[in-house]
């Protein structure tokens, strides 16, 4: 079987007035990832981008150039738009019954006690109630 060289394949569109290499980029980034995939190297890479008309470029430049695009396309995805939930009411809303509590003086006047208790150190004969 006949090896098809990768380098006679990929070409790029010229660029376009003043655009940056990072906007050239994003703009072709399918046909980036593409050459990529079928294996087409950097360095070709760097060649087609140089003979789109930017000048001096090195292999790391554009690697890291491919690399920020691709991290501002998977930020850039649209997502759906989240549906607001209404609330639902029921029309048989029946009242609820609630244990009768005691007063919240009473409540902190019993913690209090406990916590007395539980502060003062055991008398002789007495357990401890931490142990």
């Amino acid at each position: 079987m006949k090896k098809v060289r990768t380098e006679e394949l990929f070409t790029l569109p010229r660029r376009m007035g003043g655009q940056t290499l990072q906007g050239f980029v994003r703009a072709h980034l399918k046909d980036f990832e593409r050459a990529l995939f079928v294996g087409v190297s950097y360095q070709t890479l760097a060649k087609a981008v140089r003979a789109a008309g930017f000048g001096e470029l090195t292999v790391l430049s554009l690697r890291v150039t491919v690399c920020r695009a691709r991290k501002r396309a998977l930020e850039c995805i649209p997502t759906q738009p989240v549906q607001t939930l209404v609330p639902v009411v029921p029309h048989t809303l029946q009242p609820v019954q609630e244990s009768p509590r005691p007063p919240p003086k009473d409540e902190r006047a019993a913690i209090a006690r406990r916590l007395r208790e539980l502060a003062r150190p055991p008398r002789s004969g007495e357990d401890d109630p931490l142990d």
